[in-house]
């Protein structure tokens, strides 16, 4: 039976480093990364080389959504292929690729009524996502093809994943306006470590602090652990290869036999949240 329904991912789901990016029926928009005078889409440049920038250039990165006609240009070419098509996005409160890729499909199924591209906004970012969408293709694998099922089933898991992550350096997320610079410079003086999240809208927030980077893995596991019955864990980060295996592990010996998946990020992400930003995401079950 010929596949009719593909997925897109936008390339802060962490997909490089997943089996999915072999998959033909998998398609990723790449967001951009922006340092003084260069530009580059997400996986050009490695986190190595964008921090040796950020060292000899002195300022720090910005980052830019994929353009409304880049997306259309897709998904009309997807619909010329007659096929139908699922966009897990990157968090709405972080990026405004979700509100872009709504507008584009809502624009084509106005033009093209025989188009069928559903938008669903992952309120996570990295791992999870390419998770969710082996998940997706999996039941479609299975033999579903019908699309309201399939969004349903994308939205129950972004409803029942969990995001918290702390990170070793609050000058990214003041730079990006996620936290004051009065915050920032109080935060890096007494040596605190926020332990964040993402509330109902995907916007990021402060649940936690502690004083030290051992406490801070140390409490977003507990906080995780606090959600229920996990069935899926993941940990990313960059800058903390140490840390990430001391999370994993742990987490593992807390749920024996739950599957745990480990990948760092892109240049997007990491300029947003700094070298050393450590995530803990669970997936809670039924």
């Amino acid at each position: 039976m010929e596949n009719k329904i593909e997925i897109i991912l936008d390339s802060v789901s962490c997909v490089d480093e997943t089996e999915l990016i072999k998959d033909p029926r998998v398609h990723v928009v790449r967001l951009v990364t922006v340092l003084g005078n260069e530009e580059w889409y997400d996986g050009e440049k490695s986190p190595e080389e964008m921090v040796g920038m950020i060292k000899r250039l002195g300022v720090l990165p910005k980052t830019s959504q994929p353009a409304i006609g880049e997306l259309l240009s897709l998904f009309n070419s997807l619909t010329d292929e007659g096929k139908k098509a699922i966009f897990l996005t990157l968090d709405s409160g972080v990026s405004g690729t979700y509100q872009t890729a709504a507008m584009a499909a809502k624009q084509l199924q106005q033009e093209r009524p025989e188009a069928d591209i559903r938008v669903i906004d992952s309120r996570t970012a990295a791992l999870p996502i390419a998770a969710m969408a082996r998940e997706l293709l999996a039941k479609i694998t299975a033999g579903c093809e019908d699309m309201d099922e399939l969004e349903d089933f994308g939205r129950d898991l972004v409803q029942r994943t969990r995001t918290y992550f702390t990170v070793d350096t609050l000058e990214y997320l003041q730079k990006g306006g996620r936290i004051g610079k009065a915050s920032a410079l109080l935060g890096s003086i007494l040596g605190i470590r926020p332990i964040l999240s993402l509330d109902d809208e995907g916007k990021v927030i402060p649940i936690d602090k502690c004083r030290s980077r051992k406490k801070a893995l140390h409490r977003v596991m507990e906080i995780a652990n606090e959600e229920g019955p996990i069935e899926a864990i993941y940990v990313c980060g960059c800058f903390c290869e140490q840390d990430m295996q001391l999370v994993a592990e742990k987490m593992q010996e807390m749920h024996p036999g739950v599957p745990c998946e480990s990948s760092g990020i892109g240049t997007v992400l990491l300029s947003h949240l700094g070298p050393g930003v450590l995530g803990l995401f669970v997936r809670v079950k039924k």
